[in-house]
């Protein structure tokens, strides 16, 4: 009888391990590789950036690629994220679902809920179904992650 055991890998941007290969086919994709969200955003969303010093007051994806942090604002009460051409947050990672999640205004809070993706919806590393959001929060579509943020 073998015995697997998991290779050290260095830690991803975000402090986490990384990793390329489970040796657990239960775990989850969230607690795997971790990718920068910018490079992967849609190139017609990406002209819609800005840096955070031009940001106004409002509530925004904050995605990341390296150092860089651009920001998305999120102007309708509801937002879908995914890898389909009709998303208003498009991602180009073939382990985002279509329709992965979508963002729902409610009163003056943000909710996030998982639109049954095939790789699931994360919020600060913990796998939701549908959850609130605070300013802060880490979002994982699959392997992408990137932040909620709320300019005041």
């Amino acid at each position: 009888m073998s015995t697997q055991t998991a290779i050290p890998t260095p830690a991803g941007p975000f402090g986490l391990e990384s990793s390329t290969a489970s040796t657990d086919p239960l775990k989850p994709v969230g607690a795997e590789l971790q990718l920068d969200a910018l490079p992967l955003l849609d190139h017609r969303q990406r002209q819609h950036t800005i840096p955070p010093a031009h940001a106004i007051r409002g509530e925004y994806l904050a995605l990341h690629e390296g150092e860089e942090t651009r920001l998305l604002r999120v102007e309708n009460d509801i937002t879908h994220l995914g890898r389909g051409s009709f998303a208003e947050v498009r991602f180009e990672d073939h382990r985002v679902s279509r329709d992965h999640a979508i963002l729902v205004r409610h009163g003056r809070h943000f909710r996030i809920l998982d639109n049954r993706s095939a790789n699931g919806t994360f919020v600060n590393g913990r796998q939701i179904v549908a959850t609130n959001l605070t300013p802060g929060d880490m979002i994982e579509l699959g392997p992408i992650r990137f932040e909620f943020v709320e300019i005041a």
